[in-house]
């Protein structure tokens, strides 16, 4: 769990280095799978999706519970959101395997493993606030994380044909 002295220095470089790790990866991955493109757009569009996801998620949770009355330190939750994240940079790298099942399985999994990591983080905060609104926004949040991640599958590990 995060402490009271969040930092911004983990969320930034893990952010930076999934940029560049899921790039490479994807890129890889299609190469060993027989397709022959080159996709630097991948780059920049994994920039906007991973410092989107560790800055705009945590802000959008933060106006809420502000709206709710009941507020959360905003560095706390992008350093929650940053850390959850660290797990999808071996993920990434395993993902370059030529089989899709495993590529499946390894993204669920580090999906479920950051994603709880998130959710329970949040948790003690959002029941208290919320009361029995609290359940609700976490089950919301749980799902926009797999959606990300599931996203995330599609855009660097899909491989046409496959």
């Amino acid at each position: 769990f995060i402490s009271n002295k969040p930092d911004l220095y983990g969320p930034f470089w893990i952010a930076t280095t999934l940029i560049v790790v899921s790039s490479a990866s994807g890129s890889f991955a299609q190469y060993l799978s027989g397709v022959r493109k080159n996709d630097v757009d991948k780059v920049s569009a994994s920039a906007i999706f991973f410092y989107g996801y560790v800055s705009l998620l945590p802000a959008a949770i933060w106006g809420l519970l502000i709206w709710h009355n009941k507020p959360m330190r905003l560095l706390n939750l992008v350093g929650i959101y940053g850390y959850a994240m660290a797990v999808f940079i071996p993920t990434s790298i395993l993902c370059a395997a030529p089989s899709p099942i495993l590529r499946w399985c390894l993204i669920m999994l580090a999906a479920g493993i950051s994603g709880l990591s998130i959710v329970m983080n949040l948790k003690q905060h959002f029941m208290e606030a919320l009361k029995g609104k609290g359940a609700v926004y976490l089950a919301g949040i749980a799902g926009i994380h797999l959606l990300c991640a599931v996203g995330l599958g599609f855009y660097f590990f899909h491989v046409s044909g496959l």
